[in-house]
């Protein structure tokens, strides 16, 4: 076992991984170091570096020892091009040099005359709690090292790998006098890296999930140190595990205030133990951390931060603003999904070659991103320029599409391509992304304003707000000329009716078992039974009178010339009291909408992800049908569920389906998605209220309300031409 593997070991306590380097973004500016230093190691603190005296000789071996203030402990540093020479007050024609050019793990840093060699060159990158590392020029990813981690005098220095975390390849560079520093490390606040308080790492099995059911998962809690008791934490929550260098991370942030005190939750994914030996068990961890559904975050709400909360006797905040989650590869996806699912659970995300990928549907999140309202998330997302490519996509390129959509949706988001592998730079950058995501902290995370067709949509600083709740099925709305809206409440069996003035009053008390209403060129409502199979038409002071029987309807729509369109298991054309059949097919017919211009029907079918478009006849007949209008399937849902379409004003048409409000342009793609609030599924869409400018959602519930851009079209609208929707 060599002396550094020891030492690692015995690190593990008190010191392994606490202290944190981080390379600065554009690295420090060369020519703002110089003059007389005293290098002291982070290792052994109480040592300072030395050519061994008397210091004057080409090949002196370079140690530490106590500190004398003599010549041959204080480092004369002065620019050579874009690196440092490093030379002893004692000798300043010998520089610190890597022996001969070595470039093994181990070689020994002595003086040697100074003859310009890049093994004789230095770069100064800084670490977070002060200190800074020094780079050989010759071997940019090792530095020098205090071998070992030695502490005691005359314990030589040598090259070695520059890990994160690894504190005897971190050190003081103390000024004397004459000594010149960058300025912005002149103005950081000194910070004694033996003086950030360690925090306490903690084990936890985990098998008492419903979510996923049956698995079994390991698990670490970080306690930092600072933990106020009286006070809820912020967490950060890891996947794949405990990773031992983020514990020095994250002391040296929550102590430096880089990051608010938070509490780290390091978790394994699930495995379904074998009932036998001998053969494997069920990985999940691409079930978990690639789907694109809510499972997982709500296994990590609902079950695993309370159990760890009660397990470690911890007051963990559930505002999502307060807690990030991070994680590499299928890790990455599983954080940004997490966020993107519950930004009420989580709104700061460290995601490092994300798995944005053909398993489970990551590959369209880029898509889900452009297409959906904004949510308040902020993330730092990285990837290897040489990632990984495999069945499911090629790494880079599909990072990068993420990163395309953040910018094209006006995420708060950082991106950053590295020169390197799959899951490169983790440590590197995790203060730098941590700072990054905690900026700011408190103040809430927002959202961005959103894509171009959003814009087309949405009002700036315009949000959903609840209208009205208390119902049990409400569903089924229109609006008439004056913006009033009307709807059914299947439950309860009532038709109400949501006023100018935003109250909610019964219009029919009794509704018939209404499935859905629609109001009439002249203001009448019209209802219609899919269990009765009547429709009926009602007056504004109520008076019904019975239209037609024997049409079992779902939906129904109201044109300009009195007659009706009927969906339900087939499609009707009710005029002048008769019903005829002018469609057959659709799996289950469900929402109806004329567009503006009066000459094309789309029909949603609830069964499939499709809203059809027909052409209508002088006579009402349909041509022309297309599988028309496509729309979004949720990752576990086998449809849409399209209930409810209405046309606006200006063209788009609007569908009520399980991921929200989809709104689609006139030649049939969806551009732009509207999920509610409590993410619930909506069950009919309508625009309405006094400018005809109010968007309605109507979810089981609640009702959901919010001014838009768009307007309100129905049988009282006169025909209006449709202009091509912008892409």
């Amino acid at each position: 076992m060599t002396p550094h593997s020891v030492s690692a070991r015995r690190r593990a306590g008190a010191w392994a991984g606490r202290l944190a380097i981080i390379l600065v973004a554009a690295g420090v500016r060369a020519q703002d170091w110089g003059g007389p230093f005293t290098l002291v190691p982070v290792s052994a603190p109480e040592m300072a570096l030395e050519a061994v005296a008397p210091g004057t000789a080409e090949g002196t071996v370079v140690s530490i020892n106590s500190p004398t203030g003599a010549d041959n402990q204080i480092w004369v540093v002065t620019r050579k091009e874009s690196a440092y020479a490093l030379a002893p007050a004692s000798a300043p024609g010998l520089s610190l040099a890597a022996r001969g050019g070595g470039t093994n793990n181990g070689t020994p840093v002595l003086l040697e005359a100074d003859t310009g060699k890049p093994w004789q060159r230095w770069t100064i990158k800084a670490n977070i709690n002060g200190s800074f590392s020094l780079l050989s020029m010759h071997a940019p990813a090792k530095g020098l090292d205090d071998f070992g981690g030695g502490s005691k005098p005359g314990d030589r220095q040598d090259l070695w790998d520059c890990h994160a975390g690894d504190e005897h390849l971190q050190w003081m560079l103390k000024p004397l006098a004459g000594a010149k520093r960058p300025p912005e490390i002149e103005a950081r606040p000194p910070v004694d890296p033996t003086s950030i308080p360690a925090g306490t790492v903690k084990e936890f099995t985990f098998t008492g999930s419903l979510i996923f059911p049956g698995t079994r998962r390991a698990g670490s809690v970080f306690i930092p140190a600072q933990l106020d008791p009286a006070k809820a934490a912020c967490v950060y929550v890891r996947q794949d595990g405990y990773n031992r260098s983020e514990k020095g991370f994250l002391e040296a942030l929550i102590a430096t205030g880089d990051m608010p005190v938070t509490v780290g939750v390091f978790v394994r994914p699930g495995e379904l133990p074998a009932p036998k030996p001998g053969t494997l068990g069920r990985r999940n961890r691409c079930f978990e951390y690639d789907a694109v559904n809510d499972n997982y975050v709500r296994f990590l709400v609902e079950e695993l931060l309370p159990f760890v909360a009660k397990e470690f006797n911890l007051t963990l905040s559930t505002n999502g603003n307060d807690r990030c989650i991070a994680g590499g590869s299928s890790g990455g996806i599983a954080a940004f999904n997490a966020a993107w699912q519950r930004p009420d659970a989580f709104s700061r995300v460290y995601a490092n070659s994300g798995s944005f990928v053909a398993f489970r549907g990551g590959h369209e999140f880029p898509t889900m991103v452009r297409k959906t309202d904004p949510k308040p998330i902020r993330a730092y997302l990285t990837t290897g320029m040489r990632d990984m490519v495999n069945c499911a996509g090629d790494w880079y390129l599909l990072d990068q599409e993420m990163d395309k959509a953040l910018q094209f949706s006006g995420y708060d988001y950082f991106f950053r391509a590295i020169d390197g592998g799959h899951v490169a730079g983790w440590n590197d950058y995790f203060p730098e992304a941590m700072r990054f995501i905690w900026k700011g902290w408190p103040a809430p995370v927002k959202a961005g304003a959103g894509a171009p067709r959003l814009r087309d949509v949405l009002l700036p600083d315009e949000a959903w707000t609840l209208a009205a709740e208390g119902f049990t099925d409400t569903r089924g709305a229109a609006c008439n000329a004056t913006g009033e809206v009307f709807f059914v409440d299947a439950g309860a069996d009532k038709v109400f009716r949501l006023g100018l003035d935003g109250k909610v009053s019964v219009f029919l008390e009794q509704s018939g078992r209404a499935s859905a209403v629609a109001v009439g060129a002249k203001g009448e409502v019209y209802t219609v039974s899919e269990l009765t199979g009547k429709i009926e038409c009602a007056g504004a002071a109520g008076a019904r009178r019975v239209i037609a029987e024997g049409v079992p309807g779902r939906h129904l729509l109201a044109r300009p010339d009195g007659s009706l369109y009927v969906s339900g298991n087939r499609l009707w054309l009710v005029r002048d009291g008769k019903a005829t059949v002018v469609d057959d097919g659709l799996k289950r017919a469900t929402g109806l909408a004329c567009r503006p211009d009066q000459w094309l029907l789309s029909v949603a079918d609830g069964d499939s992800k499709w809203a059809y478009s027909y052409q209508i006849n002088d006579d009402g007949s349909l041509a022309n049908k297309e599988r028309f209008f496509w729309l979004h399937v949720q990752d576990g849902d086998d449809d849409a569920g399209a209930e409810s379409v209405c046309y606006a004003q200006e063209g788009q048409l609007l569908v009520a389906t399980r991921s929200g409000i989809q709104v689609c342009a006139d030649d049939g793609p969806t551009q732009v998605i509207l999920p509610m609030p409590d993410r619930s599924r909506v069950l009919s869409v309508c625009l309405g209220g006094a400018n005809r400018d109010t968007l309605f959602a109507f979810c089981g519930n609640r009702i959901w309300r919010r001014t838009v851009k768009l307007h309100a079209a129905g049988a009282f609208s006169p025909r209006t031409a449709v202009r091509n929707t912008a892409l």
